[in-house]
């Protein structure tokens, strides 16, 4: 599974190289008509039969289009293009498997010089940052807002389609997502009594009396919650708050408001009694927190089923996921793995063939059987594969709760400094959790940073 860390590296030279730039990438293939589906049949509605439909034509002159893609070993994207090849076997695929990290220092370079894949897997983290920069082509008109013959906008949530645009512009499709929920150790909350908290003060509760000190009279090691202090988590209690990140045009930062205040502090509160457990980024993942019974409660996105099967096997059973408790509503920042095309692809049609193949739900359970990530597609959400009960989490159907996560999920604002917005909201976080900076001052200074760089 790729990493969701940050990159270090940002893309703020994209203004400069696209500044000149079009989105007159050349195509080799006309646009597909949209009404048809996976097979050529047109769709229907349930309940009715379809009306005939003619099949699709096709451009079948040869051509070779070029794949970028970062989920490494366990991707699900390569397992599909021996298919792909029997059923459009006038397109040719040069495949390049990289990873999170080299992903992004490759794109960034190769828009640069003008060296771009056809398709590519982005961060959806990184989306932000690219479609301001006008990197990504609007997939609107080719699409002609449809993905396997069915509207789009019948196959998302609606935070999923808000992360796939920016203004008037569907600049990717999402493939995998990420958005939070609450992972515990039902065996320890069953144990202790606890209920699964659904509110904020319940949350403080439930953290306190899962949390034990493995010497007697001594500081509290065992059982405690993951705080992690970065964008992704301070955006999702932020938003439980009813707080934003930036106003509704996204030219100033808002996130110094009490409701960010309160993001940190009900972070911060576990930290102060001694119930949560500070885990940075640069920690890496929290399974080994988890396997040493460090860490027993975490919010985090649907890829850690994936790691703790992996990682910490003989806590089968143990665990389980509820949604998360919010203050004053439901919320979550939603990101993932979105498919896009560059403006300067060369062979965009055919590359957009391919992202509908890879959209069609089949493959799409593929996301998690390969990768342990979550498929976007509701359809895939929906299938029997993954609606099954889940023996790790006792039975229980984890990816429903995650899909009723992303009905309330936001995506980061599309902005061009958001790369460095993001630093600056983490270095804030970590300031004030360590108590390095008062709350409200940490924050003051991360909204007078943002604010001068969506004013570059």
């Amino acid at each position: 599974m790729r990493s969701r860390f940050r990159a270090l590296a940002g893309l703020a030279t994209l203004a400069i190289v696209f500044s000149a730039c079009g989105s007159s990438g050349a195509t080799t293939n006309p646009t597909v008509g949209p009404t048809t589906g996976p097979t050529g049949a047109a769709s229907g509605t349930a309940g009715t039969s379809p009306e005939p439909t003619a099949a699709p034509s096709y451009d079948t002159t040869p051509v070779t289009i070029k794949v970028w893609d970062y989920y490494g070993d366990t991707t699900p994207i390569k397992p599909t293009l021996d298919g792909f090849k029997k059923e459009f076997p006038w397109i040719t695929i040069d495949y390049q498997a990289l990873d999170w990290d080299s992903m992004n220092e490759k794109f960034k370079a190769g828009l640069g010089a003008g060296e771009v894949p056809d398709l590519a897997t982005l961060d959806m983290t990184w989306i932000p940052t690219l479609a301001a920069n006008g990197a990504l082509e609007d997939l609107t008109p080719i699409s002609g807002g449809r993905v396997n013959g069915k509207p789009i906008t019948d196959q998302y949530t609606q935070g999923a389609i808000d992360a796939m645009t920016f203004g008037n512009q569907m600049v990717s499709m999402l493939y995998d997502f990420d958005t939070y929920s609450l992972y515990y150790r039902k065996d320890l909350f069953d144990q202790k009594g606890i209920a699964v908290p659904t509110n904020w003060d319940q949350f403080r509760a439930a953290a306190k009396a899962l949390a034990e000190s493995s010497k007697p009279g001594g500081k509290l090691d065992k059982y405690l919650t993951a705080i992690r202090p970065n964008s992704f988590h301070f955006a999702q209690y932020l938003y439980q708050d009813g707080g934003s990140l930036l106003n509704p045009d996204n030219t100033a930062a808002v996130f110094n408001s009490p409701a960010g205040v309160d993001a940190v502090n009900i972070q911060k509160a576990l930290l102060d009694d001694g119930s949560g457990k500070y885990w940075s980024d640069a920690d890496g993942d929290l399974t080994p927190a988890i396997k040493s019974g460090e860490v027993a409660m975490f919010q985090d996105g649907p890829y850690y089923m994936g790691l703790l099967k992996s990682g910490v096997p003989e806590q089968s059973g143990k665990w389980a996921v509820a949604t998360a408790p919010y203050s004053k509503q439901p919320g979550s920042y939603l990101g993932g793995t979105g498919l896009g095309i560059p403006v300067q692809a060369m062979h965009k049609d055919a590359a957009w063939l391919l992202a509908q193949y890879l959209l069609r739900p089949e493959q799409q359970v593929g996301v998690f059987n390969y990768a342990g990530a979550a498929p976007a597609t509701t359809a895939a959400l929906q299938s029997a594969d993954l609606t099954k009960p889940d023996p790790y989490f006792g039975g229980e159907q984890p990816f429903s709760v995650f899909l009723e996560s992303m009905k309330t999920s936001r995506p980061f604002p599309y902005v061009g400094a958001w790369d460095d917005i993001d630093v600056a909201i983490a270095d804030a976080m970590q300031k004030a959790l360590l108590g390095k900076a008062p709350v409200q001052t940490a924050l003051d200074d991360a909204v007078t940073e943002t604010n001068a760089l969506l004013k570059k």
